[in-house]
């Protein structure tokens, strides 16, 4: 915040009236008098229909309650008197101001209570410095805050039904909120069930994590707010054993907090720590040990650390990245000019619109298939030289780890394939078709990561290169192929292709050289041509 709002500091606040206009119909004008014009005030405007003119005061409504302020002030016409229920100062005031202000007035005055006919009314629901500030501002329009009177303020508020000075404490909050005080108006916020300031300190905190750890403000957290914290998927900055020291930081601070101990880590994501990091900093942490839900959660990341080929089918909560968004990759592919194959990852940066180098593959690929399974990134077969015939076609796979920026090698396809569809299916991956030095293919492949093979399924009737592919509804649709112009479903159930629909020519990239995908939009499914 450019100008935070400290204890002591006051922020004064005022409701100003809108500038009032004639009435908005259809072929009126607007005439504003001037003090040049008959030497009338400028603060009225004048409209016009016909023979019949309209005129508005802009300074009417504050001069209105200027005057019922005064009248307060010197006691005049007043027909009711308030006392907070903290003492017996008596704040004289008029029932029509303070009906007109508040719902919980109006009912009161108006709604046949037996305060409706009292001269002299006790609310034990606020303190005398709450109810001051209220009855000031309902006169007034105006309100000074602070940190020593905000919560008088709030609380009168938020009993009497006061909804612009809520508001006021709301903006007065969070144009506040720093390090040393977001505890603080987060309590504050929960108290009150504001809301918006709650959501804002939420946020506020996520942001400013790491420099928050370095506070004494820290350790005050309430443990609902430090568990939303280390569950969330916005938290940067932090690596998991940075949070999991924090949490024990957190339950030892106090007596009585180790009974949260299990509840806050199953907010740690223990399967992104390296093995270094769980056996020389988690497994000698007593509570790790001998509390059953934190073994289990030490099992847990033990298991999907020894069994890297199944992490993409071992995803939890507690497995995903810490990220709130999706971004669009690309790697490899064929430089045009020098009709180079490339072997780079990249990723689209949306906020800084750049494109920003990942780990490279560790050979380049081209007319490769790439698919997604756990928010892991597979890499299937293709060619590493360019050659339109697929001659030089790889069997190799490769998978990308984003929590680490890594590749490893996974099993080998049975067959080399290049101009091949490759999908994602209900937790395994099918490479369909394609062509190698051999000719084209009509066989199709199953990855099943549980067991980092490759299977043989059920082949096409005729071979496809060069084809299109998509998944919908549990289904796998192929598309298009040179020779061949029909689209297929596949049913992993059946292991069968069924035809589904017939082209009136062939579509594929060879196809006068034009380039056909599938896609999804609106539970339908789209067949695009790139020239």
């Amino acid at each position: 915040m450019d100008h935070p709002v400290h204890r002591g500091d006051t922020m004064s606040i005022g409701l100003h009236d809108r500038s009032l206009v004639e009435d908005d119909d259809a072929q009126m004008m607007k005439v504003s008098l001037g003090c040049s014009e008959m030497g009338l005030s400028s603060h009225l405007q004048a409209s016009k229909t016909g023979n019949t003119r309209f005129f508005t005061s802009n300074t009417h409504s504050s001069v209105v309650l200027q005057g019922f302020d005064q009248l307060r002030i010197e006691g005049l016409l007043c027909d009711v008197t308030l006392v907070a229920g903290d003492g017996d100062e008596a704040f004289p005031v008029h029932r029509a101001m303070m009906a007109s202000s508040s719902d919980y007035f109006k009912a009161m005055f108006t709604g046949g209570m037996k305060e409706q006919d009292l001269m002299c009314i006790k609310l034990h629901g606020v303190n005398r410095i709450g109810l001051k500030k209220i009855i000031d501002f309902i006169y007034t329009a105006k309100l000074s805050l602070n940190m020593e009177n905000l919560q008088d303020t709030l609380e009168a508020a938020s009993f009497l039904q006061i909804l612009p000075v809520l508001d006021f404490c709301k903006v007065f909050l969070i144009s506040g909120v720093s390090l040393d005080n977001c505890v603080e108006v987060g309590r504050i916020a929960n108290t009150y069930n504001l809301t918006e300031v709650d959501k804002y300190v939420n946020n506020f905190i996520l942001k400013n994590f790491p420099s928050l750890l370095g506070t004494g403000e820290f350790v005050k957290l309430p443990f609902e707010r430090l568990a939303f914290v280390l569950s969330s998927n916005s938290l940067k900055h932090c690596s998991e054993l940075d949070l999991f020291k924090a949490a024990c930081r957190w339950l030892r601070y106090e007596e009585g907090r180790m009974e949260y101990a299990a509840k806050l880590m199953r907010n740690i994501r223990f399967p992104l720590m390296s093995p270094t990091e769980l056996i020389n900093h988690v497994q000698t942490v007593d509570f790790m040990r001998t509390d059953n839900t934190c073994v289990n959660l030490l099992l847990e990341a033990s298991n999907y650390q020894m069994m890297p080929y199944m992490q993409p089918v071992m995803q939890s909560e507690r497995t995903a990245i810490r990220s709130d968004s999706t971004h669009l990759v690309t790697l490899g592919g064929v430089l045009r000019q020098q009709l180079v194959v490339s072997k780079e990852l990249r990723l689209f940066d949306e906020k800084a619109h750049e494109w920003k180098a990942l780990a490279p593959m560790d050979a380049p690929r081209y007319q490769h298939g790439i698919a997604v399974i756990g928010n892991f990134l597979y890499v299937v077969g293709g060619q590493s030289n360019y050659d339109t015939k697929g001659k030089t076609a790889v069997d190799t796979v490769f998978r990308y780890d984003p929590r680490y920026n890594k590749w490893i090698q996974v099993a080998c396809l049975n067959e080399k394939r290049t101009f091949f569809h490759l999908s994602a299916l209900k937790g395994h991956l099918y490479a369909v078709g394609g062509r190698n030095a051999a000719g084209e293919l009509a066989t199709v492949e199953c990855y099943n990561p549980r067991t980092n093979e490759w299977t043989y399924v059920a082949k096409m009737n005729e071979p496809h290169y060069g084809h299109a592919g998509t998944v919908y509804g549990g289904y796998m649709y192929i598309s298009g192929t040179f020779l061949f112009p029909v689209t297929h479903l596949y049913d992993c159930y059946l292991c069968a292709y069924n035809i589904v629909l017939k082209f009136g020519v062939g579509k594929t990239f060879l196809a006068c050289f034009v380039v056909s995908l599938l896609c999804l939009h609106s539970n339908c499914i789209y067949l695009i041509e790139m020239l």
